[in-house]
C-alpha cells in the first residue's frame, strides 16, 4: 500500500508507529546483548567448562538462538520495504523463530518444574506433550494469520520496516495464549511444591527451594506483564503495531529461561551451601539437583551438639 494513496492522518499514525516498533526491536536486542555481558562468566563457568549436557545444551540453544533471531529481524526491520513477498517471507521466518524461543523457554519451565517434583517420569509424560500442543496451536495460528495477510506498507526510505496494512485477523490474539497457560500451570505448580516445603520446614532451612520460588514469582510476573499488553495489542490496536512487543516479549522471556538454567546448573555448586536441622537430614525435602542426574538427597557430613549439618550432594557436570 503506498502512503502517498493514503489519508495524511492514517500515514502520519503509521510514521508514528514504525518509529515506535523499531525502537522496541532495538531496545529488545541491545537488552539480550547486556545480559549476555554481564552473565557471561557465570556462563563459562557453568556451561562452557563442563561436559555437554541437557542443561548446557538447552541453555545455549536458547541462549544464542534468541540473539541470532533478534538480530535478524532487526536487521529486516530496519531495511527499506521491498516487496510484498519480502515481508511475507520474514514474517514466516520470524513466527517460526518465535514459536522455537518461547517453547524452549517453556520447556526449560517445564524442566524446572519436573526437578523440584523429584524427577517423576510420570509427570514429564504430562507435561511435555503440553509443550507440543503448545508448539502446533501457535504454529497453526501463526500461519493462517500470515496467509491472510497479503498487503504491506509500502515506505519510502528513510522508511524501513515491513508492516501489514489494515488486515491482519484478530484471532492473531490466541498465539501468545498458549505461553500464558503453560506459565500459568508450572507456576501454581511451583507455589504449591515451595509453598507447602517451606510452611513445613522454614525459609531459613530450605535455600534452594526458596530460590525455586522466587524465581518462580519473577518468571510469571514478568510474562504477565510482557504478554497481557501483547494480547490486547492485538485484539484491539492498529496493525500497524502488530509487531511493537514480539522481540521485548522473546528477550525477556530469553533472558528469564537463560536466567533460570543458570541457578539450576549453579546447584551444583551449593556444596559449600549448609543447612542445619534438629535432629535428622531432611531427606526427600530437598531432593533437588541439576536437570542432567538422578536426584541425590542430602547427605549428613557431621554432627556438632545434637545438631545435623547437610550439604547438598550434587553430581558433577
Amino acid at each position: 500500500m503506498n502512503l502517498q494513496e493514503s489519508d495524511p492522518s492514517t500515514v502520519w499514525q503509521v510514521l508514528s508507529d514504525a518509529h515506535t516498533t523499531n525502537s522496541m526491536i532495538l531496545g529488545a536486542l541491545s537488552l539480550v546483548a547486556y545480559d549476555h555481558l554481564i552473565t557471561l562468566e557465570d556462563e563459562v563457568e557453568l556451561m562452557w567448562s563442563s561436559r555437554i549436557c541437557t542443561t548446557n545444551v538447552v541453555y545455549l540453544w536458547n541462549r544464542y538462538f534468541t540473539l541470532i533471531s533478534l538480530s535478524y529481524d532487526a536487521s529486516v526491520m530496519l531495511s527499506p520495504f521491498k516487496s510484498n513477498a519480502v515481508c511475507i517471507r520474514f514474517f514466516q521466518g520470524e513466527a517460526f523463530t518465535s514459536t522455537m524461543i518461547l517453547a524452549t523457554v517453556d520447556f526449560i519451565l517445564v524442566l524446572r518444574v519436573w526437578v523440584l517434583y523429584g524427577k517423576k517420569r510420570m509427570l514429564l509424560y504430562l507435561l511435555v506433550p503440553m509443550i507440543g500442543l503448545e508448539i502446533m496451536t501457535m504454529g497453526l495460528v501463526s500461519h493462517y494469520t500470515i496467509a491472510s495477510v497479503k498487503d504491506y506498507w509500502d515506505l519510502p526510505w528513510p522508511l524501513v520496516g515491513c508492516y501489514p496494512h489494515g488486515n491482519v485477523p484478530r484471532y492473531f490474539t490466541f498465539y501468545s495464549v498458549p505461553v500464558l497457560v503453560v506459565s500459568m500451570t508450572m507456576f501454581i505448580m511451583t507455589v504449591y511444591k515451595c509453598g507447602k516445603t517451606l510452611l513445613t520446614h522454614g525459609r531459613a532451612q530450605m535455600p534452594i527451594y526458596t530460590m525455586f520460588l522466587r524465581d518462580g514469582v519473577f518468571w510469571f510476573v514478568a510474562i504477565f506483564v510482557t504478554f497481557i499488553p501483547e494480547i490486547i495489542i492485538w485484539a484491539r490496536a492498529r496493525e500497524s503495531l502488530a509487531e511493537v512487543m514480539i522481540a521485548p516479549g522473546l528477550a525477556v522471556t530469553s533472558i528469564i529461561g537463560s536466567r533460570v538454567l543458570l541457578n539450576i546448573k549453579g546447584l551444583k555448586l551449593a556444596k559449600a551451601l549448609p543447612t542445619t536441622t534438629a535432629g535428622t537430614a531432611l531427606g526427600p525435602a530437598v531432593e533437588l539437583d541439576t536437570i542432567d542426574y538422578p536426584s541425590r538427597y542430602w547427605g549428613t557430613v557431621g554432627t556438632t551438639e545434637g545438631t545435623t549439618t547437610t550439604f547438598a550432594d550434587f553430581s558433577d557436570a
